[in-house]
């Protein structure tokens, strides 16, 4: 009978706790306790719940003072808010819809944790120190968070907390865990120092997404390192410390509407990946590094891109098989688009590329494989393009007001220029000693103030197209070839400087000063091509003429000579009536006649 009544005794006891949610701890960190190893390999915090499918274990200080038997299925935070204590998870005092989390939350397999307008405000200690900082992580689990601010909170009541703190909290989700984020705000989250944690983060083989969401002032804002078929669809990242996102060796990642402005340091980054991977729509604004870098990446795809504002446009490293498509960049302090890194071969359709006055809009560097860039504009920078990479085109591209136009440097080799409309700046092309292998065709220089087309460049080749209004309009200071090629509208022609050999085939000349000047030494053979100008042929080298050449002055201007004709007549005819009449008396007004103007 007396051990009837204790069996019937503890099963009453046992009814009334699982009724209650409150399960008794074991003894204080008890012998291969899972939730005491839990903690161990979490970094040991002043406070941790474990949260699992079956019960949930509080956990101070290495010891386990309480457990609780949880709902089945998803169990939505505001669960633990009720359960927990104030010291753990729970409800603000004076709002209801507030919750505050004074514990490191670990998440263990097959757990899904709720976060949603239930708690529609969730605040999370950064406590005085690592240890008493919080932060919410696990792995094989799920973390779905919906229409929330998920805020960090200072010990003295700041909020966010401080950049500096050192138990600022952090998202992350590891191996094989899922975690979305829908129609929420994340401020203030990642921790610095040397256990540095960005605000969320997609860790190894994790998925999940983000939708609609806001990212504020984080140390980082979103972090993918490794993680597998994360959805980033209209997202807006703002004011990192450092980098607004990095999406760093993951894979199948999809990013749609992207928006990173105002970060300390690059406002998208890109370290490997997948092949072959788009992004669509991603906006960068007054970001203090690069709008957006992408390094080692093979078939990368940008389709319209937006840059403004930032420290440099968009920067694509050791990328091959990359095309960036109508990539518009507004105002960057260093380059609007750059390509580098052994391997890459980057093609760059129709872009859109405006500066300052600074920087450069497109510059290809040495050691690319190649690249391609077609149609756009590019104006207002102090160098339109810069070619100092081999195997590189740029054809139908506008450049307007940019001090150079195209400087083609370094080392390069094998560099077309085709079809290019260079309008204003000080010199239009130029191509440096050093460099072979240059080609231009049909290009159009108007309006350079200094220099139309300067070559150091041995064995250019310049075919078609016009260079009009410069002061010089070609100067040749190198082997070079010239054909089919239209100058006017300058003081000076063509300019070969001392021992220059070249050749020019169907030119057309015409200047207001000196047609072609050939320095000591210097030698150009001239066939089929006119020379009109002042001086046609002035200097100490020589000018061999082949075939139909034609060395002349320069047309009369008929019209002019006509209105200036005119112009004399006019004034001869009135200086002659004013000769017949200087005799002539002036007419007087009758005495009688009285004048009240």
């Amino acid at each position: 009978m007396t051990h009837l009544r204790r069996v019937t005794a503890a099963a009453a006891a046992l009814a009334a706790a699982l009724a209650s949610g409150v399960l008794a701890a074991p003894s204080a960190g008890a012998a291969g306790d899972p939730d005491v190893a839990a903690w161990q390999r979490s970094g040991r915090p002043d406070r941790l719940v474990v949260v699992r499918p079956h019960a949930v274990g509080l956990v101070e200080k290495g010891k386990v003072v309480r457990r609780l038997v949880p709902p089945g299925g998803v169990m939505p935070l505001s669960w633990l808010a009720t359960r927990t204590g104030k010291q753990w998870v729970a409800y603000d005092a004076h709002d209801r819809s507030t919750v505050r989390i004074g514990a490191a939350v670990l998440l263990a397999p097959d757990t899904i944790v709720r976060v949603d307008e239930r708690t529609r405000t969730v605040l999370m200690s950064a406590g005085r120190s690592a240890a008493s900082g919080t932060w919410i992580k696990g792995s094989r689990a799920a973390l779905d968070i919906q229409g929330v601010t998920l805020s960090s909170v200072g010990a003295d009541g700041t909020r966010p907390a401080p950049a500096d703190a050192p138990g600022r909290p952090y998202v992350a989700m590891g191996t094989k865990g899922r975690l979305d984020i829908r129609d929420s705000t994340v401020e203030g989250l990642g921790r610095g120092g040397d256990t540095a944690r960005s605000g969320v983060t997609w860790g190894r083989l994790s998925t999940g997404s983000v939708t609609g969401s806001t990212f504020d002032g984080n140390l980082t804002g979103i972090r993918l390192a490794g993680s597998s078929g994360v959805t980033l669809k209209d997202v807006s990242v703002t004011r990192s410390a450092q980098d607004g996102v990095v999406l760093k060796d993951d894979a199948l990642t999809t990013v749609s509407g992207l928006t990173a402005q105002s970060n300390g340091r690059r406002g998208v980054s890109l370290d490997g990946g997948p092949d072959s991977r788009t992004l669509t729509g991603v906006v960068t604004r007054g970001n203090g590094g690069a709008g957006l870098r992408a390094v080692a990446q093979r078939g990368l795809r940008l389709e319209s891109p937006a840059s403004q504002g930032d420290r440099s446009g968009i920067e694509l490293v050791r990328c091959a098989r990359c095309t960036v498509q109508e990539p518009t960049v507004q105002g960057p302090e260093r380059n609007a688009l750059r390509v580098d890194g052994a391997g890459s071969h980057v093609t760059v359709r129709r872009p859109v590329l405006s500066g300052d006055g600074r920087g450069t809009g497109v510059r290809l560097e040495p050691g690319i494989e190649g690249a391609r860039v077609t149609g756009g504009s590019v104006g207002g920078f102090s160098h339109g393009v810069v070619v100092r990479g081999s195997h590189t085109r740029v054809m139908g591209v506008s450049l307007a007001g940019n001090r150079t136009g195209v400087a083609v440097g370094g080392r390069a080799g094998d560099v077309e220029l085709k079809g290019l409309l260079v309008v204003g700046g000080h010199t239009g092309v130029t191509a440096a000693r050093g460099t072979h292998g240059v080609v231009l065709s049909g290009i159009r220089i108007n309006g350079a103030t200094s220099k139309g087309l300067v070559s150091a460049s041995p064995g250019l080749r310049a075919v078609g197209g016009a260079v009009s209004g410069a002061t010089t309009s070609v100067v040749l200071r190198a082997e070079a070839e010239l054909k089919g090629l239209a100058i006017d509208e300058t003081h000076r022609g063509v300019h070969l400087s001392e021992s220059v050999r070249a050749t020019g085939r169907d030119l057309d000349v015409l200047a207001d000063r000196r047609g072609i000047q050939t320095d000591r030494g210097a030698r150009l053979d001239l066939t089929d091509s006119r020379v009109r100008a002042p001086r046609a042929l002035t200097g100490d080298g020589q000018v061999e003429r082949h075939g139909q050449t034609e060395i002349s002055l320069p047309p009369v201007p008929w019209l002019g000579v006509a209105a200036l004709g005119a112009l004399l007549l006019a004034v001869l005819l009135q200086t002659v009536h004013q000769v017949r009449h200087r005799r002539t008396p002036r007419p007087k007004v009758a005495a009688h006649v009285r004048n009240t103007v």
